[in-house]
C-alpha cells in the first residue's frame, strides 16, 4: 500500500461494514418480531387457576405451557 491509501477504507472494508450493519439491522429486526409476538410479554406469568386453562379469565393472553398445550389442543391438535 501507498501512504495516499492508507487513510481510506478500501473495497473490502466497505463491504464488510456493509455486511455487519445489514446483520445486526436483521437481527433487531427478527427480535422485534418475536416479541411482538410474544405480547410483550417475556415474564411475571403466574397461574392463577392451578392449571384449569379452559375456565381461566386470562387464558386467551396466557403464554404458560398449560395454557399453550390446552389452546393447541383446542385448535384440534398440531397446527
Amino acid at each position: 500500500m501507498n501512504e495516499a491509501d492508507q487513510g481510506r477504507a478500501n473495497r473490502r472494508d466497505f463491504f464488510r461494514g456493509g455486511a455487519r450493519y445489514a446483520l445486526l439491522t436483521a437481527l433487531g429486526a427478527v427480535s422485534a418480531v418475536l416479541f411482538k409476538r410474544s405480547g410483550g410479554k417475556l415474564t411475571g406469568q403466574t397461574c392463577i387457576y392451578q392449571g384449569i386453562c379452559l375456565k381461566c379469565t386470562a387464558f386467551n393472553g396466557c403464554g404458560l405451557p398449560s395454557a399453550l398445550s390446552a389452546k393447541q389442543a383446542k385448535r384440534g391438535g398440531i397446527s
